[in-house]
């Protein structure tokens, strides 16, 4: 087979509104100082007014406030990413769009205008809409199936159910998993978040890391890292990286 070789980055569980704007610009900055090819991008929105979950009535249910917010980062990424390949993937909050309407509004099932394509408007922003994302048929790019109590946890889980390398998100923590078979070296990276870490519907401190993952494929081989952000900030290669650098 024929090998793409490619810098992907995964920003991760914003959870828009209750993003934290300051490490979610930092991920922006800091993908574009990485200058990726593709990126992966999941959970932007929480839906949280179409949960299936008791609503906290001191908790705004402005669904188009939150579709309004997710829209104007969009913007913000393609301004900064014009050329790149931006992949959004399903995930557990998105499909709380199609289990409302399948539930409370089936009449409206069918509508065009509401499934999640249309309704985030991936065509204006060149955003492909996938489940998963697999590169070169040894990497796959998914939200996340489990969760597990500690770091890395549920990426060992998330490894032994695909049996192959990958990256995933939706434990909102930091990780890397790695181990050999006989089949090879393999690697799963849990690439932490991008919401608030202190959410009011927690107690607590929650165990949440924020950052991003990245992955270099050369030919057969790959490299995959994670970088936390700390304090609205990354380290790399001696440099503070921040939102203040996209001045914007």
């Amino acid at each position: 087979m024929g090998y793409q070789d490619a810098r992907i980055v995964k920003l991760s569980d914003w959870h828009v509104p209750y993003h934290d704007h300051e490490a979610l610009l930092t991920a922006m900055a800091f993908s574009k100082y990485l200058k990726p090819d593709i990126i992966i991008i999941d959970e932007p929105i929480d839906f949280y007014a179409l949960s299936k979950f008791n609503k906290d009535p001191k908790r705004a249910l402005n669904l188009q406030e939150e579709i309004d917010q997710t829209l104007s980062y969009f913007n913000i990424f393609r301004k900064i990413f014009p050329n790149q390949r931006i992949i959004l993937l399903n995930s557990n909050h998105l499909v709380r769009l199609e289990r409302y309407l399948c539930g409370k509004a089936p009449e409206l099932y069918y509508l065009k205008a509401l499934n999640i394509k249309n309704l985030l408007q991936l065509d204006r922003f060149k955003i492909e809409f996938k489940e998963v994302y697999v590169h070169n048929d040894m990497f796959v790019f998914k939200h996340g199936d489990y969760v597990r109590k500690h770091s890395a946890t549920s990426a060992k889980a998330e490894f032994e159910k695909e049996g192959m390398s990958g990256a995933s998100s939706h434990v909102h923590r930091l990780g890397e998993y790695s181990v050999t078979k006989r089949g090879g070296r393999f690697k799963w990276l849990e690439c932490g978040c991008l919401c608030k870490l202190d959410p009011d519907y927690v107690p607590g401190v929650p165990d949440w890391q924020q950052g991003i993952g990245k992955v270099d494929f050369v030919g057969k081989h790959f490299l995959a890292n994670t970088y936390n952000i700390i304090d609205g900030k990354i380290i790399l290669d001696k440099k503070l990286i921040n939102g203040k650098d996209l001045n914007i």
